[in-house]
């Protein structure tokens, strides 16, 4: 491993790795298990000192800690599922549902949960949630992350409402992170039923970003539907700072 995090210091022999890498998958001890990743796409993750298991490691407590008791975890924005994972691989008893627009991160995922023999306990969506059902452009390029875009490679759209009622009756708890389209979901929420049934984790981002985020409404539209919202100290927020990445936690009052 430091052979090749000496080499990956050179941009021209990253430039090669890519070539020649692309498609290669590796896979990395996580929690109890393996994550699978791609061998250039995420190359931060084994050729320095991170690693998936140190990586937004607060947010991955906590969302391991609020699982507890909860039938389902829905995430939305898995990526190659990180937080998915760690909450199967933490809780023997919880099950997930696991979305996300980018084809070849759904792909990892869904061979991490095979190899962990845990594909029985997930649901896999490729697919972006948002406020309609239908069909939406989306750009994978760039990173794993990807966004939509005008210019990007058509991929299904699922309602949000149309995904929670399915869980409507469980003790539910959803994790929310899609790069400032929160802004354009949100509104959704008016729509699911027993929303004292629902958890949600949420990173809020900055005002315009991605041309959408607007972190003060999400946050008000929280509040108008009685939501208790707290950062992930337990502290109880009565604001949000439009121009920082917040990470909240939200309940409902009956």
């Amino acid at each position: 491993m430091k052979f090749i995090s000496f080499f990956h210091q050179f941009k021209a022999l990253r430039q090669i790795a890519k070539v020649i890498g692309g498609n290669i998958n590796i896979k990395q001890k996580f929690y109890s298990g393996y994550i699978f990743l791609n061998a250039v796409e995420h190359s931060w993750a084994w050729t320095g000192d991170r690693n998936y298991n140190n990586f937004d490691l607060p947010i991955q407590q906590y969302i391991h800690k609020s699982a507890v008791g909860r039938d389902i975890f829905v995430d939305i924005g898995s990526n190659i599922g990180v937080m998915t994972l760690g909450t199967l691989l933490n809780d023997n008893l919880i099950k997930a549902v696991a979305i996300d627009p980018n084809k070849d991160a759904i792909k990892l995922l869904n061979k991490s949960l095979i190899y962990n023999k845990i594909s029985d306990r997930c649901i896999t969506i490729n697919a972006v949630v948002g406020d309609y059902d239908g069909k939406i452009k989306f750009d994978s390029t760039g990173s794993v992350t990807g966004h939509v875009s005008k210019t990007g490679k058509e991929v299904s759209v699922i309602k949000l409402s149309s995904i929670l009622n399915q869980y409507k009756d469980l003790k539910t708890l959803v994790k929310v992170d899609i790069e400032g389209y929160e802004t354009q979901i949100i509104k959704e929420l008016e729509k699911i039923e027993n929303l004292n049934n629902f958890k949600f984790i949420i990173e809020l981002h900055p005002l315009g970003f991605n041309d959408v985020g607007n972190p003060e409404y999400v946050f008000n539209l929280f509040k108008n539907l009685n939501g208790k919202i707290s950062d992930l100290n337990g502290v109880e927020l009565t604001s949000i700072n439009q121009n920082d990445i917040s990470q909240i936690s939200v309940e409902f009052i009956d």
